[in-house]
C-alpha cells in the first residue's frame, strides 16, 4: 500500500465557516494524506448565513492545472465536490484523463432536504450526470439520489426505494455507490452498493443540523479506502465517525451555523 498518498480536491473554499475544502483538508490530512486543493469558487462564508459574496475561479483553475501538468503531478485519488460552472465539469473530466488518476469520487452537490440548492438548475443536474460516466464512486444524499434519477424531490426515498433504484444509478457510470442521509426506524446513516452488493449502516438519529457533515463523511470515506479498507468497511467507519461527531457537537453545544468543529473531532476517526 502506498504510504505517500496525494489527493487532488476540486471543491469550493469558504473563508468563514466549516464546509467543503476547510473540512476536506483537515480530515484527509488526519490520515497522513497530502491534499492538493483546487478551489472552484471563493466565498466569504458558506451560504447558510444570511448573506455572502462569492468569486468564481474557473478561469484560474485551467491555468493552475496547466502548471500541474508541467510539474508532472501524480495523484492517487480525485475528490470532486461543488461545481458551479459547466466548464468546471469539463475541467474535471480532463483532469481524470490527463493525470491518469486511479480513483475518482464524486460528491454530487445538488441539494438536500428534498430541495435543490438555489443556484442549481436542470443543466447542472445534466452536467453532473455527464460527469458520473467518469466516476468510480458517487456519494449522493437522498435528495441528490432522486435528482440524478429524475425522481420527484418532494418525498424522501425510503431505504427500500433506494435499494430498488440503485441499479439505475449504476447505469450512469459508477459501480460503487454510497447514499447518505438515509432514515429508517428512527435511525440515520448510509447505504453502500459495491457492484450490486448492498450493505446499510445506521446510527441513532441526532436531531440537529450542522453544515459540513457531508464533506466530513466523504473525506473520511475516501481516507479509509485509501488506507486499505473496502467500501463496506469505509462506509461503516465514516458513518460511525459522523454519528460520534454530530453527537459530540450536540452534547458540547457547538455553534451549529458555523459548521462542524472538525478539528475537535479528528480524534474520533
Amino acid at each position: 500500500m502506498n504510504n505517500d498518498l496525494n489527493v487532488i480536491v476540486l471543491n469550493d473554499m469558504c473563508s468563514y465557516g466549516k464546509v467543503s475544502l476547510t473540512i476536506n483538508i483537515p480530515v484527509l490530512s488526519a490520515f497522513s494524506i497530502k491534499v492538493s486543493p483546487l478551489p472552484t469558487v471563493l466565498l466569504s462564508n458558506h451560504t447558510q448565513y444570511s448573506s455572502f459574496c462569492a468569486f468564481d475561479l474557473t478561469d484560474y483553475l485551467f491555468k493552475i492545472v496547466e502548471e500541474l501538468k508541467l510539474r508532472e503531478a501524480k495523484f492517487d485519488a480525485f475528490y470532486i465536490g461543488w461545481l458551479g460552472h459547466e466548464k468546471q465539469v469539463d475541467l474535471a473530466v480532463s483532469i481524470i484523463k490527463d493525470f491518469n488518476i486511479p480513483l475518482t469520487m464524486v460528491d454530487p452537490i445538488l441539494g438536500d432536504n428534498e430541495h435543490l440548492y438555489t443556484p442549481i438548475t436542470d443543466k447542472n443536474v445534466e452536467n453532473m450526470i455527464r460527469l458520473l460516466k467518469h466516476a468510480d464512486i458517487v456519494i449522493p444524499n437522498t435528495t441528490e439520489f432522486n435528482a440524478l434519477l429524475s425522481k420527484p424531490l418532494d418525498k424522501k426515498p425510503s431505504l427500500d426505494e433506494i435499494k430498488n433504484n440503485i441499479k439505475e444509478l449504476e447505469a450512469l457510470g459508477p459501480k460503487k455507490i454510497v447514499v447518505t442521509s438515509i432514515e429508517a426506524d428512527g435511525k440515520v446513516g448510509s447505504l453502500c452498493s459495491d457492484n450490486g452488493k448492498m450493505s446499510e449502516y445506521l446510527q441513532p438519529k441526532v436531531p440537529i443540523h450542522i453544515p459540513g457533515t457531508g464533506d466530513a463523511f466523504g473525506s473520511a470515506l475516501l481516507g479509509y479506502m485509501l488506507k486499505g479498507d473496502s467500501l463496506e468497511e469505509a462506509t461503516n467507519k465514516a458513518t460511525c465517525f459522523m454519528y460520534k461527531s454530530v453527537k459530540a457537537a450536540k452534547d458540547e453545544n457547538d455553534d451549529r451555523i458555523f459548521g462542524i468543529a472538525i478539528e475537535k473531532r479528528l480524534s474520533l476517526l
